[in-house]
């Protein structure tokens, strides 16, 4: 198996039992965790997962922030956990972006093949905002250029969207994609670097709609790494079929799905509604799996 090390940066905001379970399922001694609890959450979920951890060493919390979806908490969230990351100068290769609802359907030593094969990408799907792709055709506020070059104003619950162009920082042009992503470690201390020398490049994205997926694309995709970026997230999901919600909770029915797929993660599951599901992947696909 490569000599490859592991970050595992995980926001959640429930289901602590679930969290419990991705991190033994993933844990390694070559690898540790990097945990962000919604500030919102109910008390319960941050003391179970405290508890937890008591004793494991590999388990550490970063500093804790309200998130609200479509607003700027959840980038300060992952950014809590990079800082955090780069903070325990614990060495590794790769840092995995994660949600409290994901769950591997690879094994470690397929996980760390795959990103073994190829050296140096970055994995965090990319496209440039002001061209078409798959938002162009949503309606407001979600496509694209509403997305990132309108003020979005928040007031509770609500958000009001002020047409009229802003004129993105630095110079650069705007990028999206899916929130999750793999980087290696030297795009991690960029990123943590970047953040700390362009506080007007972070204070931008504190009034644009869903900046979690937008944000460090932006970053990356006008950086040098642009050129090792592979637009993947590695993350299977199912968009087409809401159950009611988007993406599907996933059920016993998509097991066959999951193990076709090419992608290493997948997301999202429930406590209740998965539980045979999750069952069905430790059995079959994680039963042969010695590399943890």
């Amino acid at each position: 198996m490569p000599q490859i090390k592991l970050a595992y940066f995980i926001l959640c905001h429930k289901a602590p039992e679930h969290v419990i379970r991705l991190i033994n399922r993933l844990g390694a001694e070559d690898s540790f965790f990097v945990v962000h609890v919604d500030k919102r959450a109910a008390s319960g979920v941050f003391e179970t997962l405290r508890k937890f951890a008591n004793g494991r060493p590999e388990v550490y919390f970063s500093k804790r922030h309200r998130c609200y979806w479509g607003r700027f908490g959840i980038v300060r969230g992952t950014i809590s956990c990079i800082q955090a990351a780069i903070q325990l100068e614990i060495p590794f290769d790769y840092a995995f972006l994660l949600s409290g609802q994901d769950y591997p359907i690879k094994t470690i030593a397929q996980i760390k093949a795959l990103i073994s094969r190829k050296p140096g990408c970055q994995f965090i799907e990319t496209f440039p905002l002001d061209e078409p792709n798959r938002w162009s055709h949503d309606g407001p506020p979600g496509n694209s250029t509403n997305r990132v070059y309108f003020w979005t104003i928040w007031f509770r619950s609500r958000f009001v969207q002020i047409k009229g162009k802003r004129k993105f920082p630095l110079g650069y042009r705007p990028y999206g994609g899916s929130q999750w992503w793999c980087l290696t470690k030297d795009c991690v201390t960029y990123l943590d670097t970047f953040i700390r020398n362009h506080s007007s490049f972070v204070r931008y994205f504190k009034m644009v709609f869903v900046p979690d997926e937008m944000f460090f694309q932006s970053i990356l995709a006008n950086s040098s790494y642009r050129e090792k970026i592979e637009s993947d997230d590695l993350r299977y999901a199912d968009w087409q079929n809401p159950n009611p919600l988007s993406p599907k909770t996933l059920e016993t029915s998509d097991f066959e799905n999951l193990k076709l797929s090419p992608k290493l993660f997948a997301r999202k599951f429930d406590t209740n509604r998965s539980l045979d599901l999750l069952k069905k992947i430790d059995d079959e696909i994680f039963a042969m799996d010695n590399s943890a």
